[in-house]
């Protein structure tokens, strides 16, 4: 390990805490966030098996990606406070960061927003096709320039000189980044304001999708600004590595965010009124009937028997035929607000409520 006595060494300067401090700090908040995206990853496996290939195929690949980053920017973090402790040269080597950080932020966040412009096509209709494609090409366009970021940064070789060469290109990377994430929130908002229907229940999942939104698109957007802002006005410091390093992490949690607010925890603390959602141990839908609480199942898997027999127990089934309808609305705006199906499951709802709309026949009294 390299000691800061040695005469064959650089000085270490009285400004060091502005070259290590942000990068301890940002190689911390990667892993915080790297742990929360596990957990919610975990829950989106365990909630949400027939979701679309399309959505599983995203969530999936921006965890494997993660994961990939954080054991290269682990690697860089080793060398910088354990090998190379001490040298100067060291901390001043991009290394693999190169790749880790602009290279892999660029794809994540653009199969992130890639995934937000499909979402809002399928809110606003196919005829709708403008803004999903502006956002579709800004993204490609940012995610491009990452990437050259990257490799330039790659041949550069010292954080000292990265600033220098890379800031045109860097600027258009974070900005064209902000820029699609506000575009992807702007227009989720007014989609979604339009879904809303006469029915309380879909109302309040809209609006908590709104709120959603506005929570994700802020986080995206003010990380990737304070990036762009430390990078360009700090040259001699490594002030921007803090939110540079997670920038990717908070792509990927937002989007498992978004695709997760779908699960309700069954009697868990309830911060809302909120009736039609998806629960982690079986999906279903409760309404409140003069007879009492009579879950609505939406069977899938091994849990379709259990089901059955649970609603054929809980009595007076005729009185769920009101909420028929109003069961297969909520459903139908689950596919709106892109979240269907591979299969036909959503359709179950109405026909097994059909089986249990009539009470069963009474015997015939005894002869006499």
């Amino acid at each position: 390990m390299s000691t800061p006595g040695d005469a064959t060494l650089p000085a270490i300067p009285p400004t060091i805490a502005e070259l290590t401090g942000p990068l301890f700090l940002g190689h911390l908040f990667n892993w915080g966030l790297f742990g929360a995206l596990t957990v919610q990853s975990y829950i989106y496996y365990l909630a949400f098996p027939n979701d679309r290939r399309f959505s599983k195929t995203i969530v999936w690949s921006c965890y494997v990606f993660e994961l990939l980053q954080v054991v290269l920017s682990t690697r860089d973090a080793f060398r910088d406070f354990g090998t190379g402790w001490g040298d100067m040269r060291e901390l001043d080597e991009v290394g693999w960061l190169w790749f880790s950080v602009p290279v892999m932020s660029a794809l994540i966040s653009m199969a992130a927003q890639m995934f937000f412009a499909w979402r809002i096509w399928v809110l606003s209709g196919s005829a709708h096709w403008f803004m999903p494609l502006l956002i579709i090409v800004i993204s490609i366009a940012q995610g491009v320039c990452g990437i050259i970021g990257g490799v330039t940064a790659h041949y550069v070789g010292i954080f000292s000189k990265v600033q220098i060469h890379n800031q045109v290109i860097t600027s258009i990377w974070l900005g064209g980044t902000a820029l699609c994430d506000i575009l992807i929130a702007i227009c989720m908002l007014y989609y979604l304001n339009r879904s809303r229907t006469g029915f309380r229940s879909t109302n309040l999942v809209v609006a908590k999708f709104v709120r959603l939104t506005l929570e994700t698109g802020a986080a995206c957007a003010t990380m990737a600004i304070l990036d762009l802002v430390f990078f360009v006005v700090y040259k001699h410091n490594n002030y921007h590595l803090a939110p540079s390093i997670a920038l990717s992490k908070i792509y990927s949690n937002s989007l498992l965010v978004v695709l997760n607010a779908r699960v309700r925890f069954v009697n868990g603390r309830h911060l809302g009124d909120v009736s039609d959602d998806f629960s982690l141990s079986v999906t279903s839908t409760s309404f409140n009937v003069t007879t009492g609480t009579i879950p609505i199942h939406r069977f899938s898997g091994a849990s379709r028997s259990q089901g059955t027999s649970d609603t054929a127990r809980s009595g007076s089934a005729y009185n769920v035929l009101d909420e028929t309808h109003h069961t297969s609305k909520v459903h139908a705006e689950d596919i709106e607000l892109g979240e269907g199906r591979d299969d036909e499951s959503y359709k179950e709802p109405r026909q097994r409520i059909t089986r249990f709309v009539d009470p069963p026949e009474t015997p015939p009294p005894p002869a006499q």
